[in-house]
């Protein structure tokens, strides 16, 4: 090896088409594992080593490289033409991890450390996890659950779900729903193009929430005591709410704000061709069938607006009303 860093490759050479060894691994470590085609299951237990599981061909060799703090698990095909491998992992639980795939699922179970997953073909779930979860697929649902830290999670044609997570969120999806599911954060963001974008969790005092499909419904669990400056947008669909809100400005077609409580958090809600929903925290999210509606007022500022645009408009009008009567 190049340089002052210590490593060294081991070659585990498969006898039939299955590969069973386990590593000993220094604190600290990091498992990265690229695969072409296959699923990888990774578990985790207490101990300073990772058991490296594989079923492949009888002429694939699994090769683990081990340099400085990273391990690389490597295929070596016959011929280089790739084949499948299904790994099963068990990982101690400090362990961060880097794992993608082109064809197969992906999933990661009690890990306590960071989590970086990618495939194209194939769901990605991860259960546990701290300090950082990227999780992403292109044709495949992701599902992250039980999170302690930052996650972020995308989808192309699938949906996404996100539970019980404690930390930053952001997810992001094209063709596929969002849901996010008992979440403590401060800084949430969802989006979709084709899909509905639900959300139940804490609306913190400063904190950000920022949720909007393009084609589908958003529906955004809201406790009554709340403090938020919420801003809703909308095109062709309607906006409701299980418990009456009071405007704080002039309502300019289907754009406008309004405050619940000291309104310290900001809750940004938007739908190009879907509905906007506000319903109490345990309630269902609406099939798009709102049979309820908002109590609209204003406060006497508003009012007072409202009052003065409308004199500007008779004004105007009985201008243009003299100039046809001049003429």
């Amino acid at each position: 090896m190049i340089g002052t860093v210590a490593a060294f490759a081991l070659a585990v050479l498969a006898t039939g088409t299955h590969t069973d060894t386990t590593i000993t691994v220094k604190p600290g470590s990091r498992l990265e594992l690229s695969n072409f085609a296959g699923d990888i299951s990774v578990q985790t237990w207490t101990r300073s080593a990772i058991r490296v599981e594989a079923e492949h061909s009888s002429r694939t060799t699994i090769a683990i490289d081990h340099a400085a703090q990273t391990l690389q698990l490597n295929v070596n095909h016959w011929h280089g033409v790739p084949t499948r491998v299904d790994y099963q992992l068990t990982v101690p639980k400090w362990m961060a991890l880097e794992l993608s795939g082109v064809n197969g699922d992906i999933s990661v179970e009690g890990s306590e450390s960071e989590v970086k997953v990618e495939t194209v073909q194939g769901d990605v779930s991860v259960t546990g996890a701290a300090k950082l979860v990227v999780a992403s697929s292109v044709e495949g649902d992701v599902r992250v659950t039980g999170a302690r830290g930052k996650v972020e999670c995308s989808s192309v044609n699938a949906g996404l779900r996100v539970e019980k997570v404690s930390g930053p969120v952001a997810a992001s999806s094209v063709n596929g729903e969002v849901v996010l599911d008992d979440i403590d954060s401060d800084d949430v963001e969802a989006n979709t193009i084709s899909g509905s974008v639900t959300y139940d969790g804490t609306i913190t005092d400063g904190g950000s929430y920022k949720f909007s499909s393009t084609n589908g419904d958003v529906s955004v669990a809201v406790s009554a005591r709340a403090n938020a400056t919420v801003s809703v947008s909308t095109f062709s669909g309607e906006f409701a709410s299980e418990f009456p809100v009071t405007f704080t400005g002039t309502r300019h077609k289907k754009q406008f704000s309004f405050t619940l409580g000291s309104g310290s958090a900001r809750l940004d809600l938007e739908s190009f061709q879907g509905g906007i929903q506000l319903r109490r925290p345990g309630s269902p999210a609406s099939d798009g069938n709102y049979d309820y509606n908002y109590e609209y007022k204003m406060d006497s500022k508003a009012k007072e607006r409202e009052k003065e645009k409308e004199k500007a408009r008779h004004k105007k009008s009985g201008d243009e009303d003299d100039e046809q009567d001049h003429e």
